[in-house]
C-alpha cells in the first residue's frame, strides 16, 4: 500500500532536515582535506526512550480524563534525564550544528472530548508556539544556581510541526564550551513537554524560587533570552521531560577561547 501524503511529507522533511544537518557537520568538522579527522558527535538530551508529549487532553462527562500539559515563559534544562546526570552539559568544546524538538498535537476543536488546547495557550501565554535554545555558562558559587547566557539560536515557530520531531539545522553553530549548558527556551508556548514520567526525570526552570507553580508564576515568567545576561534557575520540578536534543560535534583542535560577555542580573 501506497504511504499516506501525510507520512510522506513527514519523510521529506526529515530527509531534508538530516541532510541540512549533515551539510553542518561537513562545514564545521572539516574544513580542508589536512585537517579531516573522524568525527566526534554527541547528541545532548538524548536517551534510550523518549517518553510521549503530553496532549491532546481528553475529557469525559466534562472531567478532565487526560490532561494537556505545556511549558511557557521560560529557559529550562533537564538536571537529569531517564536517570542520565547532566544530560545538556557539554562534555567537550565543540559547536552546536542542530537541535530538535519533540511536539504533541494539541487540539484546536470543540467537541465532546477535547477543548481548543490551542486556543487556550495562545490566550494565557501568547501566539505563535516557539522555542529557541540557548547556551549557558553556570555562574560559580551561586545557590540557587544562576547562568550567563553567552549565544543563542534563532527563534523558531513550532505550529507547522505540531505532532513530529523537527530537526532545525543551524546556519551559524553554537560555539559551547565544557560544563556549558544547552537549555531550551520558549518565550510563548511549547507542547514538548512529558509529565508524571519517573522521577528520574526532574528539570531547572529559570524562575525565582517560591514562584515556581502557580498560573502567575508561569504567566509572569521570563525566559532568559539577554546575551550576557544572568539569571536565577530557582526552581527544581521533578517527574517531567522537556522533550528536546542538541547535537554537538567536538572541536578538534580546540584552541577556541571565548569572549566574556559584560554580565548583568536578571
Amino acid at each position: 500500500m501506497d504511504a499516506s501524503p501525510t507520512i510522506s511529507r513527514r519523510r521529506a522533511f526529515l530527509a531534508l532536515a538530516l541532510a541540512a544537518c549533515l551539510t553542518v557537520l561537513v562545514a564545521v568538522a572539516a574544513p580542508g582535506a589536512a585537517d579531516s579527522a573522524p568525527l566526534t558527535v554527541t547528541v545532548l538530551g538524548q536517551t534510550a526512550e523518549t517518553p510521549p508529549a503530553s496532549c491532546p487532553g481528553k475529557i469525559v462527562n466534562n472531567v478532565e480524563i487526560t490532561p494537556c500539559r505545556v511549558e511557557g515563559h521560560v529557559s529550562g534544562f533537564q538536571s537529569i534525564a531517564d536517570g542520565i546526570a547532566k544530560p545538556y552539559e557539554a562534555p567537550y568544546e565543540g559547536k552546536i550544528v542542530a537541535w530538535s524538538i519533540t511536539l504533541a498535537k494539541p487540539s484546536s476543536t470543540e467537541t465532546e472530548t477535547t477543548t481548543n488546547e490551542v486556543a487556550f495557550f495562545n490566550e494565557f501565554l501568547g501566539e505563535p508556539s516557539e522555542a529557541r535554545i540557548g547556551i549557558l555558562k553556570p555562574v560559580e558559587g551561586t545557590n540557587p544556581p544562576q547562568y550567563t547566557l553567552v549565544r543563542q539560536s534563532p527563534l523558531e515557530v513550532l505550529n507547522p510541526y505540531f505532532g513530529t520531531t523537527p530537526v532545525f539545522a543551524l546556519k551559524h553553530p553554537l560555539t559551547v564550551l565544557q560544563g556549558q549548558v544547552v537549555a531550551l527556551t520558549v518565550p510563548t508556548w511549547a507542547p514538548m513537554f512529558a509529565f508524571n514520567v519517573s522521577s528520574e526525570n526532574p528539570w531547572r526552570g529559570s524562575r525565582l524560587p517560591e514562584h515556581c507553580s502557580s498560573k502567575e508564576d508561569i504567566q509572569n515568567g521570563n525566559p532568559q533570552q539577554g546575551v550576557g545576561k544572568t539569571k536565577t534557575y530557582g526552581c527544581y520540578y521533578s517527574n517531567a521531560r522537556l522533550l528536546y536534543t542538541a547535537t554537538l560535534v567536538k572541536n578538534p583542535k580546540a584552541t577556541e577561547t571565548e569572549a566574556t560577555p559584560e554580565t548583568t542580573t536578571e
